[in-house]
């Protein structure tokens, strides 16, 4: 039986494959400086009935994984980003191993991140009933974003949307958009 944090690691990469998800991350992750990893965990800890985060009761969550996003993922990605845009010269084969073994220390440090977030989170947080789940993962996914935008911007809604319509199959995408809006002021 798979731990919780085996649960969340395989729900992110079941939604980061769907049509569309990974664009929608990557506008995020470009745009804001959003952890993907961190998002996801948010939208799952809705799904799972884990609650709707509050902005002061999820800060040390999401804080901490931010924290960790900046000083471990980011750094690992920028170094591969750099191997793959200035490789040294004729050794390409050992700037593939090396490129290769960054992505896996980089999705290695994105399960850590959800870790920490998954400790840090609150155990008494007030949830949804099952059948509205899905607007505590739409309201976390946009706290977690909001400390990156604190404005809405439409572009940000609608990658939160997109996310939040493949993680809930009955999910439209109207509906979606209206209440990821509601997270800001």
């Amino acid at each position: 039986m798979l731990d919780e944090s085996e649960r969340l690691w395989r729900f992110a990469e079941d939604i980061y494959a769907r049509p569309g998800v990974e664009a929608a991350c990557l506008k995020l992750q470009a745009r804001y400086g959003l952890s993907i990893s961190l998002l996801l965990a948010a939208v799952w800890s809705g799904l799972e009935g884990r609650g709707r985060l509050g902005v002061s009761s999820a800060e040390g969550a999401i804080r901490r994984g931010q924290e960790w996003d900046r000083e471990v993922i980011a750094p690992l990605r920028a170094l591969r980003r750099h191997l793959k845009l200035h490789p040294p010269r004729d050794l390409a084969d050992d700037n593939h191993e090396l490129r290769k073994q960054l992505i896996a220390a980089e999705l290695r440090a994105e399960a850590i991140e959800q870790k920490l977030f998954l400790q840090d989170l609150p155990a008494d947080l007030p949830a949804a009933a099952e059948s509205e789940r899905w607007r505590d993962a739409a309201w976390n996914a946009g706290v977690v974003v909001r400390r990156k935008c604190p404005t809405c911007d439409p572009e940000a809604v609608s990658a939160i949307a997109r996310i939040l319509c493949e993680a809930c199959d009955e999910l439209g995408n109207e509906t979606a958009t209206q209440e990821v809006r509601r997270v800001w002021p």
